[in-house]
């Protein structure tokens, strides 16, 4: 991953693409680098929505206790009392696992969504093996339930990198390779309309076709499941047999 300076990679490059800073080496105005960073922090909570954007999973691991089934997790940035779990409330959670045992023992836990959580009619099971857990993503504190909730051990999430909130144009970013490109162009596509620009349509299309690589990189690859397709044995998908 490159570490690139934000004012000098980013918006500099963003307000030439979007022609706003028109000669080339001219250093953009400090309300022209301000304009930039909030738009910039608004495509960066856009694209952090979309799954598909997102380039890696943090694995956060925290301790059950024991016959609790919901546990609050995030951050308040008023400095109100702390959750459960001190981390940044997630945007999503893809995987889940409950850790017992020594060596640890995975078991899968499954991740509910509202109606699958809502139809479960006896929610309160204690001194069970977590079997499930449903995400109500409020924010800036998010609420975990927990379907099964065990004499303790631990619970392991696997959430949604956060994308960095950008605050001077000093700051300095880690990207995956293409995500400078993504970033530089998606933002010249939001600056021109702002400045009062008409965007050049070869940027456009850049600005679809780099987002377009980096979803490609990051869309999931299913796994076909041929249990039950034969009696004995794998299936071959060739022969149908």
């Amino acid at each position: 991953m490159a570490l690139i300076e934000v004012g000098n990679g980013l918006l500099y490059p963003a307000l030439r693409k979007a022609g706003v800073t028109l000669g080339p080496g001219r250093t953009p105005s400090a309300a022209q680098f301000q304009d930039a960073i909030d738009e910039l922090n608004r495509l960066l909570g856009s694209l952090h929505c979309d799954p598909y954007f997102v380039f890696g999973l943090d694995v956060l691991t925290f301790p059950l206790v024991a016959g609790q089934k919901v546990y609050t997790i995030g951050v308040d940035p008023t400095g109100g009392p702390d959750a459960d779990v001190p981390f940044p409330a997630p945007n999503s959670i893809t995987f889940a696992n409950y850790l017992s045992g020594t060596p640890v023992l995975r078991s899968a836990v499954d991740v509910f969504t509202a109606q699958q959580w809502a139809s479960v009619e006896l929610q309160d099971t204690g001194a069970t093996i977590p079997t499930g857990i449903y995400y109500d993503r409020d924010y800036p504190i998010g609420k975990l339930y927990v379907y099964g909730q065990p004499p303790g051990d631990d619970l392991e999430l696997y959430v949604w990198r956060d994308l960095v909130e950008i605050s001077t144009p000093a700051d300095e970013v880690q990207l995956p390779p293409g995500y400078e490109d993504v970033l530089v162009l998606q933002l010249a596509c939001r600056l021109a309309p702002q400045f009062g620009k008409q965007l050049d349509p070869l940027v456009l299309q850049q600005a679809r076709e780099s987002l377009m690589r980096v979803e490609s990189i990051n869309a999931p690859r299913p796994i076909a499941d041929t249990s039950g397709l034969s009696s004995g044995g794998g299936y071959n998908i060739y022969t149908d047999q």
